[in-house]
């Protein structure tokens, strides 16, 4: 294995446990049964930025689905895992430009944030209006409707913090010292 792609991988593991404890550890129920409001979509933009398209799509998918297992959100696991990898995924497609040019864009940072929010949110939705109701009754339209607030909540602060996050690392130079070695 080349020593970049060894570091790769561990900046990746790392990542992924940064999303599973961002998420399990800042959980706090919402009405749905197993649904909770968490800050690990911070994490999973910061892994967009720091790890590239890929790398936020595993961190995303893998980190917030172990969350849910862990939680006993057995129901939430598998659409949690497509939605935060698409989130992850999206991220860092906006942001990749970064990783090219190594300029940071605050208009591109900010809209990627919020179209990462907006994908987690409307794909919780989606999830428990359409697909959830087939396997729990509790679940449909109503309490998809009852979790708009909690999810564009947790949107909103996770894109608030990623942001932070990302510029705290940005300005710092850490994120082209751990890029440039990935």
């Amino acid at each position: 294995m080349k020593p970049n792609s060894t570091k790769k991988l561990v900046l990746s593991g790392l990542m992924i446990a940064l999303v599973f404890l961002a998420t399990y550890f800042t959980k706090i129920p919402t009405p749905l049964p197993g649904g909770y409001f968490n800050l690990g979509d911070a994490v999973i933009m910061l892994s967009a930025v720091l790890l590239g398209p890929i790398g936020g799509l595993i961190a995303g998918s893998v980190g917030s689905a172990l969350a849910d297992l862990a939680y006993g959100a057995f129901l939430f696991a598998p659409i949690t895992f497509v939605v935060k990898g698409i989130e992850g995924l999206a991220v860092g497609l906006l942001m990749s430009r970064m990783h090219r040019t190594g300029e940071l864009k605050h208009s591109r940072l900010i809209a990627a944030v919020i179209i990462g929010a907006v994908i987690m949110v409307a794909g919780y939705f989606l999830a428990e209006a359409f697909l959830l109701g087939i396997f729990d009754e509790s679940f449909g339209l109503t309490a998809a409707v009852a979790e708009l607030l909690p999810n564009s909540v947790q949107g909103l602060l996770s894109a608030v913090l990623g942001y932070i996050l990302i510029l705290v690392l940005t300005r710092t130079g850490i994120d082209k010292h751990l890029r440039g070695s990935v």
